[in-house]
């Protein structure tokens, strides 16, 4: 392959990733009733693997707003996972004095 191919190739490509990013958008802002939050928006893409300069590629926001995003997810998470859980009686207790 000469190096003009290659180069018209990788021009293809791009094309590719470039509409597919639009497909992805449409969909996220045809997926119900009304569109999904950003912040979920950034979830699921993160969540299927993609990373922050990508996500911000096919959303149109900047890294630096994907990556703060993400950070307020992971702290919204990790506080979640610290909170105490309610303990829960095995057997039902009587409140009447016996």
């Amino acid at each position: 392959m000469t190096e003009s191919e290659t180069h018209e190739v990788l021009l293809d490509i791009r094309e590719a990733v470039k509409r597919l990013d639009a497909i992805i958008n449409i969909l996220f802002e045809t997926s119900g009733t009304k569109p999904l939050p950003i912040q979920r928006r950034i979830e699921i893409l993160y969540s299927a693997g993609l990373r922050p300069v990508e996500i911000s590629r096919i959303l149109g926001k900047s890294v630096t707003n994907v990556s703060v995003q993400l950070n307020l997810l992971r702290k919204k998470k990790k506080k979640k996972e610290k909170l105490p859980q309610p303990e829960v009686p095995n057997e039902p207790q009587s409140i009447a004095p016996q």
